[in-house]
């Protein structure tokens, strides 16, 4: 079931070099519901992502999440919590492989919207690049 016109607000905390930097962006989207999970769709407008489209899936049994980004910063991550996977990361200056390790998963969603919340480091060569907490919240318009 596509449900469209949802108000997306991302809050984006990630630690870099001991360094703390926060964002907040808003974006309006889509949210399709499935039986096993659900889908939220969305496009930057605004920032060096902008005009990216990213789909993020989140499935229930196993619980994991799959990020999916087009356009000049791609990437398709796996999270899964307690597991380490490798993902492709391309950007207008080259690509990189990179570990991506989950340790949170929270998700409550519904018809009407709901919050995902999830953390994550990533690694380069086995050193850790950052950490990174997300928060999603997702309102019907």
């Amino acid at each position: 079931e596509l449900k469209e016109n949802y108000k997306i607000t991302i809050k984006d905390k990630h630690y870099i070099a001991g360094e703390k930097a926060e964002t907040e962006t808003q974006v309006f989207g889509d949210l399709f519901l499935a039986e096993d999970g659900y889908t939220i769709s969305y496009t930057e407008h605004a920032g060096e992502f902008a005009g990216c489209v990213t789909n993020i899936k989140v499935t229930s049994d196993p619980k994991m999440l799959y990020l999916s980004r087009t356009g000049s910063f791609a990437a398709d991550l796996m999270l899964e919590p307690g597991k380490r996977h490798n993902c492709q990361y391309d950007t207008p200056f080259g690509s990189v492989l990179m570990g991506v390790y989950a340790y949170k998963i929270d998700s409550d969603m519904k018809r009407s919207g709901g919050e995902l919340d999830f953390a994550y480091c990533l690694d380069i060569n086995g050193g850790t690049v950052s950490e990174n907490e997300l928060k999603i919240s997702l309102r019907e318009c």
